[in-house]
């Protein structure tokens, strides 16, 4: 009796963890995982961006205002 018991709950554990399996297998999401994301399985179905070319520099106020600022230590101020 505790044999039959004992089997049963080994196919029943085994038939979850196939069910699992295939659950999460044919889900098909985005997976982070050491460090990398990896894509979905249709990632090949996404459409691509398109990003525009910005500036050469993209930080042209921050630029002048670095050198503002140098000029005026080097005045004293």
């Amino acid at each position: 009796m505790k044999f039959t018991s004992t089997l049963s709950r080994v196919w029943a554990g085994l038939f979850l963890a196939l069910f699992a399996l295939a659950t999460l297998g044919s889900t098909g999401c985005t997976v982070y995982t050491n460090g990398m994301t990896l894509p979905n399985p249709h990632y090949h179905k996404n459409r691509p961006q398109y990003f525009p070319r910005g500036t050469e520099f993209p930080f042209p106020n921050e630029a002048a205002n670095l050198q503002e600022t140098e000029q005026s230590v080097q005045r004293g101020f």
